[in-house]
């Protein structure tokens, strides 16, 4: 894996005992978060992979989901919510984090090194 900070984060889901799943699809694996109340979906670039999520046909929309549920959004590689990503063109690509507030704070402390300070404002439980 050429992106240690995401590799951390998945040793930390796994030493945690998450349950990852992986559908292939961005839309069902955002589903079951907002089904199941808990969850954290998650797309990241690094030096051999691009994104592939299209801001304004797919993390735009889904965001603006997740965040009127309660959960939180987490995008551009600049921790700032999906719905805040300025768009430049219709195929602009980014990478993205959907869940929980206090997973999309999980995901921003491993991959940035520090909570954006939208969701610092949040105290959450620990897991």
């Amino acid at each position: 894996m050429d992106n240690p900070e995401y590799e951390k984060l998945v040793s930390y889901y796994l030493a945690e005992k998450y349950t990852l799943r992986y559908t292939g699809g961005m839309v069902p694996d955002v589903f079951q978060i907002l089904v199941k109340e808990k969850g954290v979906f998650t797309n990241v670039t690094s030096p051999s992979t691009k994104a592939k999520l299209r801001i304004l046909f797919e993390v735009a929309p889904l965001g603006l989901l997740v965040e009127n549920a309660g959960g939180a959004s987490s995008a551009d590689g600049k921790a700032i919510s999906a719905l805040d990503v300025p768009i430049t063109e219709c195929d602009q690509r980014t990478q993205v984090c959907y869940g929980s507030i206090g997973e999309v704070r999980r995901f921003e402390e491993f991959m940035f090194g520090k909570v954006s300070e939208r969701l610092e404002k949040f105290q959450v439980a620990r897991r």
